[in-house]
């Protein structure tokens, strides 16, 4: 008798086997589609707070000690000023401005609301309208900001 060709057995072994290599293959896609979107979305994160602490330290570097005002033209003391309770910082500071006529001079708030840093910045150092700014929000999920200033050995809501 002679051979020539598969038996059933032979096959379906070789079919088993086939399959077999396709579910780990399918797996190991699987996983790394998953962890590359877990990394994706870890390195859109990062970025982003990347980005807002450049934001905050250019702020911080280039602030202006000039004095500020409140809305009604009243005298606020100090450089940078929080509150009690308050979750937000208040300051000047020097920012560039496409035209130069107008000061490089902003104020700059920092400010927690709906646990989210919020940066707003004025047209201006001492703005009339509670409303002329821009804001942009920098860092999502904050549970808790406070701020308060260590100046000749004692913490202040302002500095100096």
């Amino acid at each position: 008798m002679n051979n020539k060709g598969f038996t059933i057995i032979e096959v379906l072994v070789s079919l088993v086997i086939l399959s077999m290599i396709a579910i780990v293959s399918s797996n190991i896609l699987k996983s790394s589609l998953e962890t590359e979107q877990e990394t994706s979305l870890q390195l859109e994160s990062i970025k982003e707070l990347n980005l807002a602490s450049t934001i905050i330290r250019r702020d911080f570097r280039q602030i202006a000690n000039v004095s500020l005002k409140d809305y009604y033209g009243n005298n606020l003391y100090g450089t940078l000023i929080s509150q009690v309770n308050s979750k937000s910082v208040i300051f000047n500071s020097n920012i560039k401005s496409i035209s130069n006529e107008v000061s490089p001079i902003k104020r700059i708030i920092y400010e927690l609301i709906d646990n989210k840093l919020i940066r707003k910045q004025f047209f201006s150092s001492n703005p009339y309208g509670q409303d002329d700014f821009t804001q942009m929000e920098l860092i999502k999920d904050i549970e808790n900001l406070q701020f308060s200033f260590l100046y000749e050995n004692s913490w202040h809501e302002s500095w100096p």
